[in-house]
């Protein structure tokens, strides 16, 4: 396990606790209800959590702004509004009082409102490209 993965990794599987798309399309994975992914915690003093990821236009014309709510190990650190379709990057610190050094790490980002497949009913928020810690 490392700091960071991108979905389009072969191993990109292993980061994933749930609420993802079961296989990556290509670069990106669709993220469903309650997507949580896991990481090693790096041994720094200070790290910053990044995501890169899309609101496509197809879902964003019925669901308007979205809100990403994202959470380390349990607990909201952060919440980001995507008033806008498209990519997106996102970086924010990691709290040091959430954050486990040397250890593994649970991070949540939850949407708010999601586009409903009419298919299956699959309830989609967001892609997802790549997430994990920096220093």
């Amino acid at each position: 396990m490392g700091y960071f993965v991108e979905m389009g990794d072969p191993e990109s599987d292993r980061y994933i606790v749930r609420g993802f798309a079961s296989k990556s399309e290509g670069s990106w994975r669709w993220a469903y209800a309650d997507p949580v992914l896991r990481f090693w915690g790096p041994n720094a003093q200070s790290v910053q959590f990044f995501m890169d990821f899309a609101i496509p236009e197809r879902t964003f014309r019925e669901t308007g702004p979205v809100t990403l709510a994202l959470s380390l190990n349990g607990e909201v650190f952060d919440r980001v509004r995507c008033a806008r379709p498209g990519q997106q990057h996102y970086v924010h610190e990691a709290p040091a009082r959430l954050f486990l050094k040397n250890a593994m790490n649970l991070v949540s980002i939850d949407p708010d409102k999601f586009w409903v497949a009419p298919d299956d009913g699959t309830k989609h928020g967001f892609i997802l490209v790549r997430a994990g810690f920096s220093d």
